[in-house]
């Protein structure tokens, strides 16, 4: 090993052993069944995205350096005196900010920055605090649009009512899932780009839009099945969602990688 590579090796391990309490939480807490294990794809993307420019790296700047001390030493002010969670992610940001100043100059630090806070433990916190008002946006938007194709329903809170019965929007079809993936693929993209900070958002924005209008017309299209006006056996649930997903990530290319094209020429 050069004396580079020790320098970067010395300097990773070092950050990474600063805040060991924080990474020990985010595996116990991944493994504990309280929570979708999602984080752990972002987690694999972020160390093979490292793997792939291991011949480039670079020493980092002081500056750098620096701000990502200043990361470490919030998140372990932190522990113990706000939730694990918000200390953790102030953690992630230190060792991003680390990351991205090892990869080469045209490595963007916030496609880096997304991806490792999507490592979190986030989807049941997501849930709790997206899943009705999400729920309730669809359903509002899912009336509108049958009204649109002719069938006249009532949304009320997360659910729809129509000929007498209750179409419940549940707790799946609020789309966290998809809107976990649409974040990730926004940021995936953006890093392939080497997308700056202000295209980075606007990929992200879009992609959680896109997110949204899918799922609305995924449960607009579960309506006829579950209100039984379209009788389809019980694994048509699973594939509608499967085909507005097929969909779905194209898009989320499209603008990420088309989009970001156009405007380099």
């Amino acid at each position: 090993m050069t004396s580079k590579s020790w320098l970067i090796s010395g300097l990773l391990a070092a950050t990474l052993l600063a805040a060991w309490p924080h990474w020990l939480w985010m595996v116990r807490r991944s493994s504990d069944g309280s929570d979708d294990p999602w984080g752990i794809v972002a987690l694999l993307t972020l160390v093979a995205l490292i793997y792939i420019d291991k011949d480039k790296l670079r020493a980092p700047q002081a500056s750098a350096l620096s701000a990502t001390a200043l990361c470490m030493i919030t998140a372990t002010a932190m522990w113990g005196w706000l939730p694990p969670i918000i200390a953790t992610a102030f953690a992630l940001i230190g060792i991003s900010m680390l990351i991205a100043n090892l990869l080469p100059a045209n490595r963007k630090l916030m496609p880096l920055l997304t991806l490792a806070i999507l490592s979190l433990p986030l989807v049941a916190s997501l849930n709790f605090y997206l899943g009705y008002p999400l729920r309730w946006f669809c359903a509002q938007s899912t009336s509108m649009i049958l009204s649109w194709l002719g069938t006249d329903t009532t949304p009320a809170g997360a659910s729809l009512w129509w000929n007498g019965k209750t179409i419940l929007i549940d707790a799946p079809c609020a789309g966290i899932a998809m809107l976990w993936i649409g974040l990730y693929f926004g940021a995936l993209f953006s890093y392939l780009n080497n997308a700056r900070t202000l295209r980075t958002l606007i990929n992200l924005g879009l992609a959680s839009t896109l997110v949204i209008i899918a799922n609305v017309l995924r449960n607009t299209l579960l309506f006829y099945k579950e209100s039984g006006m379209v009788h389809l056996p019980h694994w048509t649930h699973e594939a509608i969602g499967l085909v507005i997903f097929a969909l779905f990530v194209p898009s989320v290319y499209f603008v990420c990688h088309a989009m970001q094209t156009k405007e380099a020429t």
